[in-house]
C-alpha cells in the first residue's frame, strides 16, 4: 500500500512540473526527520498563500514571497507533557521568499522549558526555514 501511495504522490508531483520547466519552480517541504535533541520537529504544510495543500512530499511554488501555514508534528515523547495545551500545537504562518531552483525545508522549533502560559497561547513553538538547498 505504501508503494502505491508513493507512486501516486510522485505522479502528482510530475504533472504540475510539466507545465513549466523545473528550474522555474521553487520547492517547499518539511524536514524529513525530527531532530529531538535540538528540539526541531517536522511540520505539516496546511496552506500556501491561503490555498489548502494535500499531503505531498514537496510542494512546487513560483518564485516570490509566499505565506505558508503549518502545524507542528510532535514526537510522541512530548505529547503527554503538553497536556496543558487545550487543542494541541495549533498552526502558525511563515513568510518565505522563494528562489527558482531552490528547495526550502521547513521545521518547527520547540521551547522545551516554556512555562504553562506559553503552552496555552502556543508561543512555545515557532516555524522556521531549516535549510535551503
Amino acid at each position: 500500500m505504501r508503494i502505491l501511495t508513493l507512486i501516486l504522490t510522485l505522479l502528482i508531483l510530475i504533472v504540475p512540473a510539466q507545465s513549466a520547466p523545473a528550474a522555474d519552480w521553487g520547492w517547499i517541504l518539511s524536514i524529513p526527520h525530527a531532530r529531538s535533541g535540538e528540539q526541531v520537529y517536522k511540520v505539516r504544510i496546511l496552506e500556501i498563500d491561503g490555498k489548502a495543500q494535500k499531503e505531498l512530499l514537496r510542494h512546487a511554488v513560483a518564485p516570490g514571497r509566499h505565506t505558508v501555514k503549518v502545524s507542528m508534528m510532535l514526537d510522541l515523547q512530548w505529547e503527554p507533557d503538553l497536556a496543558e495545551a487545550p487543542r494541541g500545537p495549533g498552526w502558525k504562518e511563515l513568510e518565505v521568499e522563494i528562489v527558482s531552483g531552490k528547495t526550502y525545508q521547513l521545521a518547527a522549533r520547540l521551547d522545551a522549558n516554556a512555562p504553562i502560559e506559553a503552552q496555552l497561547d502556543r508561543s512555545y513553538w515557532a516555524p522556521f526555514v531549516y535549510r535551503v538547498d
